[in-house]
């Protein structure tokens, strides 16, 4: 219940579905910290369902760019790729999306929210 409802908030605070929504610029690399959340999707017909995961990944990515991740589950780090579609930035948070969301933003998918990040 706990991930829907971070889910939810999400989907209405990128939307614009709780006051103005984010306006996220696209840009095709950024430098990262080394570290951030995946955010995994299911679902999301009627109900957005997810799980939330500390990552930790490369300092620059490109779009397009097929990453080896380390992502923390079930108490140890495993190895994952993650093909990066579409970055979008705003001030200093990115979003590395694994699917290039659509024009309105409503569609969400997999995608690595990263904090402090700059584009390149």
């Amino acid at each position: 219940m706990k991930n829907f409802l971070i889910v939810v908030s999400l989907w209405l605070f990128f939307s614009g579905g709780a006051g103005a929504a984010l306006q996220f610029n696209y840009v095709t690399a950024v430098a990262t910290p080394g570290e951030g959340r995946l955010i995994t999707m299911e679902d999301y017909w009627l109900v957005a369902l997810s799980d939330t995961y500390e990552i930790r990944l490369p300092e620059e990515v490109d779009e397009g760019q097929k990453l080896n991740i380390k992502v923390f589950h079930d108490g140890k780090w495993q190895q994952e790729l993650f093909i990066v579609r579409a970055i979008s930035i705003h001030n200093d948070l990115c979003r590395l999306h694994a699917q290039h969301p659509s024009k309105d933003g409503r569609f969400p998918s997999n995608a690595i929210y990263v904090q402090p990040c700059h584009s390149k």
